[in-house]
């Protein structure tokens, strides 16, 4: 029996800068066998591709909040993509279509275009950036069925990357200076009035090998900023996250040793890979506390994040061997006061004796300890979620710990009904305590629905 225990750390923060680093409670949210690769985060629901299916592919959501929920949104290969947006997913198929799944109707709709390499989502509007022969920036409006050209080029990797939030769109576009060079822009387009305009400013130059000073790749858009990564074309120039600036060839954001790329952007949360480590790992950037921190730095290589602005990131991680989905809750940093922080520990997993055995009745030992400056009063067990939903949770609730004091630990026993044939579970707790000035402190922030 194989049991993932998860609770995030720290009390409800305010929606505010903080001091000090977020709170990283990351835990496997598909771990079967095969690959489970790209992730899209969408509040907490994560849309991502599992290859270790009997059948083959299958597009799946699950919820990072919730591990009893799984969605079967598509069987078959998943070619570009998936983005979800609003519940909604979009991805490409083998056959060059993108295709749309609305929850709660069971059904996709796929309109033709041609190969993609990537897709972008928002609304009832994706966008592709197909490499066939050509370069095509494409929109697919999913409610009326038809598609647009947006930019084009008749050689390939001339329009690549877009990204779209709403009814701006944003791609680079690769400009010619008559025969001397192509340099490598940033568009915005929008959509509503088929507008568009150049985000940095243009005539960076030529590099030594007679093409453009920078490179540029992967802008993604977090409201009215675009983020995206830039290297100069010179040896030993690494990667690094950049914001787009009208009259500037970019504001340098993130500058560290080795490269940055990938980034993805919600709210005050921008996350990125980097290989500062050697392997990649993920860092977060709180956009508005200007604060860099580690996200994930496990062993192995952690690659293609998405993040919501609820806290939520998901990505791919191979420390098992191939590729698996892992996802964690963001949680605020306390930025003043002494302050309890509650961290959860798994000690025992048995049966209590034959009876228990057959009875299928399973006890779980836990561990409370608070690790922060300050007393978690009152501290109780407030909600337990267990995934699959076969197995069923057997205590009253709310539990409560008592008193749990700077340094001090709590230790409780949970009991669970498993049937025969389960060798593995999760379980998810949130808990309370008083907090100092009135009210209660919960842990995580956003407890399982």
């Amino acid at each position: 029996m194989a049991l993932v225990a998860f609770l995030c750390q720290l009390p409800a923060g305010e929606a505010r800068a903080a001091n000090g680093p977020w709170q990283v409670s990351a835990f496997p949210l598909a771990a079967g066998a095969g690959d489970q690769v790209s992730p899209s985060v969408d509040g907490s629901r994560v849309a991502f591709v599992d290859g270790g299916a009997a059948a083959g592919e299958r597009l799946l959501v699950r919820d990072a909040l919730d591990p009893a929920f799984q969605q079967l949104v598509y069987l078959g290969e998943v070619a570009a993509g998936p983005e979800i947006d609003g519940g909604a997913v979009a991805w490409q198929d083998a056959e060059g279509g993108v295709c749309h799944w609305l929850p709660g109707t069971g059904l996709d709709k796929c309109i033709t275009t041609g190969p993609a390499a990537r897709l972008a989502f928002s609304g009832v509007v994706a966008l592709t950036g197909e490499e066939d022969g050509g370069s095509v920036i494409r929109r697919v409006h999913f409610v009326s069925g038809l598609t647009r050209k947006l930019d084009s080029h008749a050689l390939t990797a001339m329009r690549y990357d877009p990204d779209i939030e709403g009814d701006t769109a944003v791609w680079v576009r690769m400009r010619g200076y008559g025969s001397s060079y192509y340099e490598p822009l940033l568009v915005s387009y929008d959509i509503a009035d088929n507008s568009w305009r150049y985000l940095t400013a243009v005539g960076g130059g030529k590099a030594d090998d007679g093409s453009s000073v920078y490179q540029r790749r992967r802008p993604v858009i977090d409201g009215d900023r675009v983020f995206y990564q830039q290297r100069r074309n010179q040896p030993g120039s690494d990667w690094d996250i950049y914001e787009a600036v009208p009259d500037t060839y970019g504001v340098p954001l993130v500058e560290r040793p080795g490269d940055q790329v990938a980034a993805t952007a919600d709210g005050r949360f921008l996350v990125y890979q980097d290989d500062r480590g050697g392997d990649w790992d993920l860092y977060l950037y709180d956009l508005e506390a200007g604060i860099e921190q580690p996200l994930c730095t496990a062993p192995g290589n952690q690659v293609s994040p998405s993040v919501s602005s609820s806290g939520v990131v998901a990505w791919q991680d191979d420390r098992g061997g191939d590729w698996d989905v892992y996802a964690a809750v963001l949680s605020p940093p306390a930025d003043a006061g002494a302050l309890p922080r509650l961290t959860l520990s798994l000690e025992s997993v048995c049966w209590d004796d034959f009876a228990s055995y057959l009875a299928r009745t399973l006890t779980v030992g836990y561990r409370v300890d608070d690790i922060g400056a300050g007393p978690a009063a009152a501290a109780q067990v407030e909600s337990v979620v267990t995934g699959p939903a076969a197995v069923l949770f057997l205590d009253d609730l709310p539990l409560p710990l008592g008193d749990i004091g700077p340094g001090e630990s709590a230790s409780f026993d949970l009991h669970f009904q498993v049937p025969a044939g389960v060798a593995r579970f999760q379980t998810r707790l949130a808990a309370t305590c008083a907090a100092p000035g009135g009210g209660r402190a919960s842990f995580p922030e956003h407890p399982p629905a």
